[in-house]
């Protein structure tokens, strides 16, 4: 089992923020248009901040991600959905805060969000396949890397794109299972 430890979160979302976390620009403003110009594409965030397991089934401890963090997992694919990734998955792990589980009640797609507290979603942009950065926005923490003309996606807390060209259509969301034992809460990604 992999233990997700302090140094694996990536962003905190608790209130308004303005840090962006990606490759190129962690700590910028947020104006994507601008800041995001030049980034990759093939990778949401960091390398030396992503949890990297196996490919298959992965059990990770998620008992340190506290309510507003994020954390990045990232495993190696054989699935061609993934080539603009370098074939890599990468999938966010949100612990949403109070505010964000309220939100995520009235607004998440059915069967989506196995438990309310923790939303699992892929980084990957429903548009063109790209990989999907965090923003520092507690509203809309995810957007798509390419931020070019006619691309330029941006996704609520729900992972519902709200802006660019995959306005109105969701990211997917890994087959998992959160559970809560005794010993802390462990992520099982199939």
């Amino acid at each position: 089992m992999h233990k997700l430890t302090r140094r694996h979160v990536i962003a905190r979302l608790t209130g308004a923020t303005t840090a962006l976390f990606c490759p190129a620009i962690l700590n910028a403003q947020t104006n994507l248009a601008r800041d995001w110009g030049d980034i990759p594409t093939d990778q949401p965030i960091g390398e030396d901040r992503l949890i990297e397991v196996a490919p298959g089934l992965a059990e990770i401890d998620l008992t340190e991600l506290r309510p507003g963090e994020i954390a990045v997992i990232a495993r190696p694919t054989d699935d061609p959905e993934y080539s603009e990734t370098g074939m890599t998955q990468y999938v966010a792990v949100h612990h949403r805060t109070e505010d964000q589980i309220a939100f995520g009640e009235a607004n998440d797609r059915e069967g989506t969000v196995q438990d309310p507290r923790y939303f699992v979603v892929n980084l990957l942009c429903t548009h063109r396949g790209s990989a999907v950065g965090l923003t520092g926005d507690p509203l809309a923490p995810f957007a798509c890397t390419d931020q070019r003309e006619r691309h330029a996606s941006v996704f609520d807390v729900t992972g519902m794109g709200v802006a660019g060209a995959s306005q109105d259509e969701y990211l997917s969301v890994p087959d998992h299972m959160v559970t809560e034992t005794a010993a802390g809460i462990i992520l099982e990604l199939a």
